[in-house]
């Protein structure tokens, strides 16, 4: 088996040892029960670090915007952004980011707008991490990703999980958005979306998410101004603003790509959802062609 099971009876046992007297039936009812809202780890899917070493079992890797912390390294990965290398340590720079300067990787495949058909080869395995939520059309993506994938290839993506990051407050992402972007054709984001992330968000603290501290949003009358005006000018030079347009939890996820998948919009399939542990502010899915 190449990924862990989404829950690992043995493994949840062990890491809690409040659980040790339960039967495994019923450490699956606990988890079910308690363990997700309580962001129990049962999985060693669950946790990022885990698939910087799943490169060893592919031929050909590639990885979508590492900019300086990229989760895939090895020969046999390539690596593909809207910068490349060079601009990319200017970016770092710039924002102040110089821990990790050196772990920029050379980027195989350039393309400013973001536009993966610029890519020429398959590969066994995609991997992105935080980047899935800035797309603008979802359902695209996707058909993009499973034209770069063999088949029986994996997508591997880390996202946020919405209720646990600034997204806090915004609304789930529904399938009505999913399609209504798709069919809206947009190159840019939409008046809705810059409005959301620069207006709608809160705090980025997961820990103080988990214990239920979700802060205040930004409903301040300048910065609503300034975000109409940004999105004016976006539309007027065509200039990319970088924004979430998807918000999604573990459940809403697998919902959302099983729908697309029933209606032939896309043919990637769930593998594997991990939901998200506690203090975390990611979750982990993994498609599969």
């Amino acid at each position: 088996m190449i990924f862990p099971e989404e829950f690992d009876i043995i493994y949840y046992k062990k890491n809690h040892q409040d659980l040790q007297s339960l039967t495994d039936d019923l450490l699956l009812k606990h988890y079910n029960q308690f363990g997700i809202a309580e962001g129990r780890q049962c999985s060693l899917g669950q946790i990022r670090d885990y698939y910087k070493t799943i490169n060893k079992n592919f031929v050909k890797c590639l990885e979508i915007g590492p900019f300086d912390t990229p989760i895939l390294v090895g020969n046999n990965v390539k690596y593909f952004d809207v910068l490349n290398k060079e601009n990319l340590i200017i970016r770092a720079k710039n924002i102040n980011r110089i821990n990790n300067i050196n772990n920029i990787p050379y980027i195989d495949y350039v393309e400013k707008n973001g536009n993966m058909n610029v890519i020429n080869e398959k590969f066994n395995i995609v991997l992105s991490c935080h980047s899935i939520e800035h797309q603008i059309d979802l359902i695209k993506h996707l058909q993009d990703i499973s034209k770069l994938l063999e088949k029986d290839g994996y997508y591997i993506i880390i996202m946020p999980d919405k209720r646990f990051c600034f997204d806090h407050y915004i609304s789930e992402s529904t399938i009505a958005d999913i399609l209504d972007a798709h069919y809206s054709n947009r190159k840019l984001h939409k008046l809705k979306s810059v409005i959301e992330h620069r207006v709608l968000i809160c705090h980025n603290d997961s820990s103080r998410h988990w214990n239920k501290d979700n802060g205040e949003q930004k409903l301040n009358i300048e910065i609503i101004k300034n975000s109409i005006n940004e999105f004016i000018n976006s539309e007027k030079n065509n200039i990319y603003v970088d924004v979430h347009s998807w918000q999604f939890t573990p459940d809403s996820f697998r919902k959302n790509i099983n729908i697309l998948n029933e209606l032939n919009y896309i043919d990637l399939k769930i593998e594997r959802i991990y939901n998200t542990i506690f203090n975390s502010n990611e979750f982990i899915a993994i498609l599969k062609k």
